[in-house]
C-alpha cells in the first residue's frame, strides 16, 4: 500500500478518542544499546515494541524505528535528529524538548503526544496524525506537513517557511492537505509558509504571524485572526465565512482579500 493510500485509510479508520491518560510506568530507563537491540530483534511479522519504554535524553540520532510501537514511550530531551520514525505509533508519548530535526515522521501517529518545545526543523510529517497533540512552543520551521491536526496545540510554535500546502500531485484521490480544525495556533509564526488549501476552520490564530504566507484556496471558516499580522499574506479564493479579522496588522498589504469567498460573512474592523 502506498503512503498516500495508507494516509486515506488511516483517516477513514479514525476511532473515537479514549480519555487522555499519562504514560504508563516504564521501569528502568533503557540504554542506547538496549534500544538498538530491541529494534534489531524485530521481524516483518513482529514490529519493534518499545511501548512505555523510558528513552529520555538518549542520543538516538539517525536510528531506524520504522513501524515501532512507541505508545506512551518517554523520549523527553532525546536526540532523534534524522531518525526514521516512519509509520510509528507515538500515541500519548512524551517528547518534550526532543531534537527531531530532519526526522522522518511520515505516516506516524502522534495522537495526544507531548512535543512541547521540541525541535522539528526540517522534519517530514506527511500523512501524519497529530490530533490533540501538544506542540506548543515547538520549532517546525521548514517542515513538510500534510496531516490531521484537529484540536492540536501549536500555541507559540514556529512554522516559518514550512511547506503545509496541499499535495498537488494527488488530487485525483481527493485533496491531501493539512487539517487544523479547532486547533490552538495563537501567536504561532507562519511567516513565509505555504498554506495552500489549508483547513483552518474554527482555529484560533489570534496574534499569529502570517507575514507573506500563502493561504489561497484555504478553508478559513470561523477562523479567528484577531490581532494577527497578515502583511503580504495571500487570501485569494479562500473561504472566509465567519472569519474574524478584528485588530489585524497589515490588512492594507494583504493580498486577495477582495477575491475571497463569502467575504460578506467575515468580520472586519470598520474602515
Amino acid at each position: 500500500m502506498t503512503l498516500r493510500l495508507a494516509f486515506l485509510a488511516t483517516l477513514l479508520a479514525l476511532s473515537p478518542l479514549p480519555a487522555t491518560g499519562q504514560a504508563a510506568p516504564s521501569g528502568k530507563p533503557l540504554t542506547v544499546a538496549e534500544v538498538k537491540a530491541r529494534l534489531a530483534a524485530a521481524t516483518d511479522k513482529s514490529p519493534p515494541d518499545l511501548g512505555g519504554a523510558d528513552m529520555s535524553n538518549l542520543d538516538l540520532s539517525g536510528v531506524d524505528f520504522r513501524r515501532a510501537n512507541l505508545t506512551k514511550a518517554r523520549l523527553a530531551g532525546a536526540k532523534l535528529s534524522k531518525a526514521n520514525l516512519f509509520t510509528c505509533d507515538l500515541t500519548d508519548a512524551v517528547l518534550t524538548g526532543a531534537d527531531l530535526r530532519e526526522a522522518n515522521l511520515d505516516g506516524t501517529v502522534l495522537r495526544r503526544a507531548n512535543l512541547h518545545g521540541a525541535n522539528l526543523e526540517g522534519a517530514s510529517l506527511f500523512a501524519t496524525i497529530v490530533e490533540r497533540a501538544d506542540l506548543s512552543g515547538a520549532n517546525l520551521a521548514k517542515t513538510r506537513i500534510i496531516g490531521y491536526l484537529k484540536n492540536a496545540n501549536l500555541a507559540g510554535a514556529t512554522l516559518r517557511d514550512a511547506n503545509i500546502g496541499a499535495d498537488p500531485g494527488n488530487q485525483s484521490m481527493g485533496v491531501m492537505r493539512a487539517t487544523f480544525v479547532s486547533a490552538d495556533l495563537h501567536e504561532a509564526d507562519f511567516s513565509g509558509a505555504n498554506l495552500f488549501k489549508v483547513d483552518f476552520s474554527f482555529a484560533n490564530l489570534t496574534g499569529a504571524k502570517l507575514v507573506g504566507a500563502d493561504l489561497s484556496n484555504g478553508d478559513l471558516v470561523q477562523t479567528d485572526f484577531s490581532k494577527a499580522d497578515i502583511t503580504g499574506a495571500n487570501f485569494s479564493k479562500a473561504d472566509i465565512s465567519g472569519a474574524i479579522f478584528r485588530g489585524v496588522a497589515g490588512r492594507a498589504q494583504a493580498k486577495g482579500l477582495d477575491q475571497t469567498r463569502n467575504r460578506d460573512k467575515a468580520i472586519f474592523d470598520a474602515q
